[in-house]
C-alpha cells in the first residue's frame, strides 16, 4: 500500500478497496455451503493425481528384470 500524496485521495481509494473486500466477503457469504457431488469428485480425482504423482509406483507396475530376449526359444533364428 503506498500513500498518496493526497491524505484525502488516499482514504478514499483505501475505503474503495475495503468496501469491495466487503462486497465479495458478502457475495462468498451467500454461496450454499453444502459441498455438491462434482466438486466431491473433482477433489478426489485431484487427490489421486497426488498420490499418483507422489509414488507412482503403487499404481504403476515396475517391469521385473528377466531375460533381456523376450522371444521364445522355438521363435529364434
Amino acid at each position: 500500500m503506498v500513500m498518496l500524496a493526497d491524505p484525502d485521495a488516499f482514504i478514499t481509494s483505501r475505503r474503495q478497496e475495503l468496501l469491495a473486500e466487503a462486497d465479495g466477503e458478502r457475495l462468498a457469504a451467500l454461496l450454499p455451503r453444502r459441498p455438491s457431488a462434482a466438486r466431491h469428485s473433482l477433489a478426489l480425482a485431484c487427490y489421486r493425481l497426488a498420490n499418483w504423482l507422489d509414488a507412482p509406483s503403487r499404481y504403476v507396475r515396475v517391469s521385473e528384470p528377466g531375460p533381456e530376449n523376450w522371444a521364445s526359444p522355438w521363435l529364434s533364428a
